[in-house]
């Protein structure tokens, strides 16, 4: 799915929502120009020097909020919206480093910009976007821009070799927010998951320590494989990009390691 084919369904926008005002030193009204411009050129002309100037600016680019100010994507989830000021005209200013801390993150939503009538829009970031913004002030900690072209989430699914020697833990804040495990935890308890579970499975493969979130999502439970993905899928859309998560059996010998979200 295309950066522009992300409103193809209708979508349903929800009803307006109490938000301060973020004029504050992060919003920067000279960055707005520098995105607008850029979200004119063609996908097929951005390259790395795009992407770079891009990510640069558009976290702190000052942009107006809309009425409604949130809708629901295609995907079930919930975006705030952000349109390009209108030239000569006063607007209520918001960026995303502000309303990442405001609303953001304590609602689970993502950001969308500029919603269009023919049902496309300039940008998509999902609530794991937002995530890896107030993490590592980074969207994507991807090195290729060309990993990020377009923003179909197809979050990373790992799996466990019978011969991975692992580390249970807990996630710590800096890893997982209490934030993000709360929103998380609501999305689950409303997919059947009465008492959602967690743990971090961390390893070492060729030399690099590789960190792996388990929930208790039990693959026995999904005879149709397609249904446990999709599930996945959903719950990598409120994690940063690099995240990987895991199933684990009801059976498994570190399904032990669990502990409530």
């Amino acid at each position: 799915m295309g950066l522009f084919d992300f409103f193809k369904q209708k979508n349903k926008a929800i009803a307006q929502v109490a938000t301060s005002a973020s004029n504050r030193m992060e919003a920067d009204i000279s960055k707005t120009p520098i995105i607008v411009a850029l979200f004119k050129t063609p996908h097929d002309l951005r390259d790395n020097t795009w992407y770079n100037e891009f990510y640069s600016n558009v976290a702190t680019a000052s942009f107006a909020a809309a009425s409604p100010q949130v809708l629901i994507g295609p995907d079930g989830f919930p975006y705030f919206i952000l349109n390009t000021p209108k030239i000569n005209e006063p607007f209520e200013s918001f960026c995303i480093k502000n309303i990442m801390d405001d609303f953001l993150l304590e609602r689970g939503w993502g950001v969308i910009f500029n919603p269009k009538e023919d049902n496309s829009a300039d940008w998509v970031f999902t609530h794991g976007n937002i995530v890896s913004l107030k993490l590592n002030n980074e969207f994507f900690l991807a090195t290729d821009p060309a990993d990020v072209l377009n923003i179909e989430f197809t979050k990373t699914v790992g799996i466990l070799k019978k011969e991975e020697q692992v580390m249970i833990a807990q996630p710590s804040e800096d890893y997982f927010p209490f934030s993000t495990r709360r929103v998380l935890k609501s999305f689950l308890q409303s997919k059947g998951i009465k008492k959602p579970k967690l743990m971090l499975l961390t390893s070492g493969i060729e030399g690099k320590v590789i960190h792996k979130l388990a929930f208790n999502i039990h693959p026995e439970n999904y005879p149709v494989t397609s249904k446990l993905n999709y599930l996945m899928q959903q719950v990598g859309w409120f994690l940063p990009p690099d995240y990987i998560i895991i199933p684990l059996p009801k059976n498994s010998g570190l399904a032990k390691g669990f502990n409530d979200m």
